[in-house]
């Protein structure tokens, strides 16, 4: 009896779990093909040019909702020949397209230069080669690839008899050019910065390293939205796998629009829950290519001025640009100021209120007493005060980038001194607090990366609770388990904590420390590149003679 009883309980959850999952398997189905009914290359999928120009723009007119699209221009006109005229139609959105390109290259040719040309001689090979001057031109005869075309700033041209258009690159939006850096600013270096558009973006990388096995595919992504990302790479240098690796990810995100290089992240990221970041962002050419040259790869995408270099490790974080313009014992000393800053905005504030809380015989007696006189007249516990004046710090970095740039200084001036003062003033904090936070809040300034800027100020927060909970052993255990779980992780394929863990190497101080360029010899070995050698053991030949 007690068997069957078992088996029934047992029977029927296994049953339940069944029927649950199967429920959701449906579900999951019908939202999908849901999903896939909405998306525009299943609305298109498989249609197909016709040769007949009415249907044709009856075709466009019902995809395009003419005329309720008031942006979108239909321009009928025709070809000029020497026994009659043949109708065509061109279409492109007014504002992506430079208008000037189509009346002088396009319009321009083809009703005026057809004189000579019978009607039955007038083929797409022949309005390819000699009618239209306008280059790169491509054609089609997928109406899919027609649609995305046109809302990439390209115009369309029909001909009737035709079953193909031709695709011609007239783009002329507005675009910002090419500006100095903001986040990743140096005092010596170029001084340009990635834009919004996804050609300049190869084209700046491109003028640093003139390398012909720099490839930069074509990746869509967005269902909807059909956002262009390039995926650059070298050619033999990077890592096969990794190249598929990345490709699949960023052909495998199923969704209706992509806005900016950040959605692309948190997409193709490893793990999203993890605090720190997985994947680099810049906005200097010169770094990117350098990374490129490593055997990295760059994934550029259309309206983001931020281009993503991966797998990123930890040590990519605190390497800064203007370590590569500066001599070797100048960005060493910049480097371990900018490691101290990171370490004192991370654990500075838990260790005080640890220490403050459970081990107050660490301090100096005479400094004891000074900052017990301080806090006598302040009514708040420790805990409560230090958290109040973290997130009245946030605050003011916050407000400092919300506002226009030329209020932030004075905001800065408001916030920081004459705020603070107000506040030991009126006895609510004590001052050897402002000077923890502030200190902390420097040392989040001087981290290189704004998303490990960023991350580390959220993180502060643990280890604050876990010093007031615990005082030492909570820090201890607090940087025993991060760093099993640093350690644990990876980018695409890659361990955060490369190349110290693993490496094929002997471990050296070169992954902190800066070495002269004439011993970079090789490639990082947790990359595992195609060739490894980045130059000769002997670089400086003028040695040698």
């Amino acid at each position: 009896m007690l068997k069957k009883a078992v088996n029934y309980l047992f029977g029927c959850g296994i049953e339940n779990n069944t029927k649950s999952l199967n429920e959701k398997q449906i579900k999951y189905e019908e939202s999908e093909q849901e999903f896939k009914s909405l998306s525009l290359s299943e609305e298109f999928k498989g249609m197909k040019i016709s040769t007949s120009l009415k249907e044709n723009l009856s075709r466009i007119k019902k995809i395009f909702d003419v005329p309720s699209n008031f942006d979108f221009v239909i321009r009928e006109f025709s070809i000029k020949l020497a026994d009659g005229a043949r109708d065509a139609f061109l279409i492109f959105y007014d504002g992506l397209v430079n208008t000037d390109i189509i009346d002088r290259d396009i319009l321009n040719p083809l009703m005026n230069r057809g004189d000579d040309i019978k009607e039955k001689e007038l083929t797409e090979s022949l309005i390819y080669k000699r009618l239209i001057s306008q280059a790169p031109l491509t054609q089609t005869d997928s109406v899919t690839k027609l649609v995305e075309a046109v809302g990439f700033g390209n115009c369309i041209l029909f001909f009737d008899g035709i079953d193909k258009v031709f695709i011609a690159d007239v783009k002329g939006w507005a675009r910002r050019g090419v500006d100095a850096p903001i986040t990743e600013a140096v005092l010596s270096g170029p001084q340009e910065a990635f834009s919004e558009v996804v050609m300049t973006n190869i084209a700046l990388i491109r003028k640093i390293l003139k390398e012909p096995r720099l490839i930069a595919e074509n990746i869509k992504v967005g269902i909807r939205s059909n956002t262009s990302c390039a995926l650059l790479y070298i050619d033999g240098v990077a890592n096969r796998k990794l190249i598929r690796e990345a490709k699949r990810r960023l052909e495998n995100i199923d969704v209706e629009y992509i806005y900016s290089s950040t959605d692309v992240e948190m997409f193709i990221e490893d793990s999203t829950y993890f605090p720190l970041p997985q994947i680099l962002k810049t906005e200097r050419p010169d770094r990117a290519a350098s990374f490129l040259a490593d055997g990295k790869l760059a994934v550029i995408v259309q309206g983001s001025p931020f281009v993503l270099i991966l797998p990123a490790v930890l040590t990519d974080f605190v390497e800064a640009s203007e370590d590569n313009y500066v001599r070797v014992e100048e960005a060493n000393f910049m480097r371990v100021v900018r490691i101290i800053g990171i370490l004192l905005s991370l654990f500075l504030p838990g260790f005080f209120t640890a220490v403050s809380l459970y081990h107050a015989e660490t301090i100096p007696t005479n400094l004891l007493l000074a900052i017990t006189a301080t806090r006598e007249v302040v009514p708040f516990p420790i805990v409560f005060e230090l958290i109040i004046m973290e997130i009245s710090f946030e605050l003011i970095k916050e407000a400092s980038i919300r506002i226009p740039s030329p209020i932030g200084s004075t905001l800065g001036i408001v916030g920081g001194l004459i705020l603070g003062q107000a506040a030991v003033s009126a006895n609510l904090v004590s001052p050897i607090l402002i000077i923890i936070v502030s200190i902390a809040g420097l040392g989040s300034f001087a981290t290189p990366s704004v998303s490990l800027s960023r991350a580390v100020s959220a993180v502060r927060f643990i280890f604050i609770f876990l010093g007031a909970i615990a005082g030492f052993l909570g820090i201890a255990f607090g940087i025993f388990a991060g760093l099993l779980y640093i350690a644990s992780t990876e980018s695409f394929g890659v361990s955060y904590l490369a190349p110290k863990f693993p490496s094929r190497q002997t471990p050296s101080l070169s992954a902190l420390f800066v070495s002269p360029i004439w011993k970079k010899e090789r490639r990082p070995s947790e990359l595992e590149t195609v060739k490894d050698l980045k130059q000769p053991h002997i670089s400086r030949k003028w040695k040698n003679r």
